[in-house]
């Protein structure tokens, strides 16, 4: 998959594909270990009472993190460079993964995911952009699905971490953050640092691409996709361990919670593989418009009809091919529709401060949850639409060079 690059040109891909998948692998332990941690913390009563509704504050603490470190350091990138931001992210999300072992409660979790947000959403811009800017044009669609396979493999690899050691403790669960810290040490060294002029380090990226037409057109445009692909992709990966719980007895629950996951990914693997080289034959809109039609159809079925374990495996993992495959084309589409000047910044926002719009989403189905969470999601499903309606005004990039 990576012939045709040169020796630097892999090492930048696989150094950003190690990043994100870590990146995944993180934001999948709280789905994992949610439950163990807030029954410890609140006690069976207090669970029973509020439990979902702290998951889904967890969550939005990951997610506010995730959405300011997309805006702080998509224009930290580009304005002091891709390889430089791209270390001190991946740093950052070690350290807060690794402190969340020590919270001892809900608000201490709450905040520990904030934090680690920051690096996951500041990583995916500065490696997005990199990665854009590093391999031949015509590698790029390539280069988007193999670094998008880091979504599933990611979350495979917390599934192991999870079944490995969350059964002695789930704290030990959130040491593993610690590994993508050999990354760093790895890239620090290897990675070209790439410098921006003294033009681009005095600029204001993000002021600029308000100002520049038709950037800031696009910036909405990939805003509103990008609201629509991480609101509906997330919404099946953090909740199934909910719907699971309805369809198995307690005493078999994370058997069948870490198999499901696993499940889900493999679907996921396969929609990230194929999704990018279908947009190079097809086109970027078209094939946004059929995964998202799709995923919203799948996640309905699967919220209302997926009460026992057949269904839900029969579901999900369709479900996720599309749901997921499609975020495979932000790092590929989002790259494409802005100048280099502000590139990361443009792509940040659109990938990363979506996530800011994510969060009422979380707490109605954390709220409504309470009593029925297949509702909830099969509601939340209709989102998709409004993918449907930005793409009639979003432009086509497919066999464009990427501006300079």
């Amino acid at each position: 998959m990576l012939a045709g690059l040169n020796k630097y040109q892999r090492f930048v891909l696989i150094i950003a594909w190690l990043g994100w998948v870590f990146d995944v692998m993180e934001a999948s332990l709280f789905g994992l270990t949610k439950q163990p941690m807030l029954k410890e913390m609140l006690g069976e009563a207090g669970y029973k009472a509020n439990g979902t509704v702290w998951e889904s504050w967890g969550h939005n603490g990951m997610l506010l993190g995730w959405a300011a470190g997309g805006f702080i350091f998509g224009i930290v990138a580009d304005k002091w460079g891709r390889s430089k931001t791209l270390i001190l992210t991946v740093g950052m999300y070690c350290v807060f993964t690794a402190l969340t072992s020590l919270c001892r409660t809900p608000e201490q979790v709450v905040f520990a995911r904030f934090l680690t947000g920051l690096g996951i959403g500041g990583e995916w811009a500065a490696g997005a952009a990199l990665i854009a800017e590093t391999v031949p044009d015509n590698f790029r669609a390539r280069a988007a699905a193999f670094l998008q396979t880091a979504a599933a493999i990611g979350s495979i690899i917390g599934v192991f971490v999870n079944m490995s050691v969350g059964g002695m403790n789930w704290r030990f669960v959130y040491l593993a953050g610690i590994i993508p810290a050999i990354i760093c040490l790895i890239a620090r060294f290897k990675l070209e640092p790439d410098q921006p002029t003294e033009k681009e380090r005095k600029s204001n990226p993000l002021g600029e691409l308000l100002r520049t037409k038709p950037y800031n057109k696009n910036l909405l445009i990939a805003a509103v996709i990008g609201v629509v692909g991480i609101t509906g992709g997330g919404i099946l990966p953090f909740w199934l361990p909910n719907l699971i719980a309805k369809a198995v007895l307690p005493a078999d629950l994370t058997y069948w919670k870490n198999v499901s996951m696993i499940a889900l990914q493999l679907g996921t693997l396969a929609g990230v593989l194929v999704f990018p080289p279908l947009t190079d034959r097809f086109g970027r809109r078209p094939m946004f418009a059929i995964f998202g039609a799709c995923a919203g159809i799948l996640l309905y079925l699967t919220a209302t009809m997926a009460h026992n374990l057949t269904l839900i495996f029969l579901l999900a993992p369709l479900t996720s091919f599309f749901a997921l495959g499609l975020t495979a084309g932000f790092a590929l589409y989002f790259t494409e529709l802005f100048s280099h000047r502000f590139r990361a910044t443009g792509a940040g926002i659109a990938y990363n401060t979506a996530r800011i719009f994510n969060i009422p989403v979380v707490m109605f189905i954390g709220i409504v949850g309470k009593t029925n969470v297949a509702l909830a999601i099969g509601t939340v499903s209709s989102i998709y639409i409004l993918m449907l309606i930005a793409l009639i005004f979003a432009p086509e990039t497919r066999g464009k060079p990427l501006e300079a």
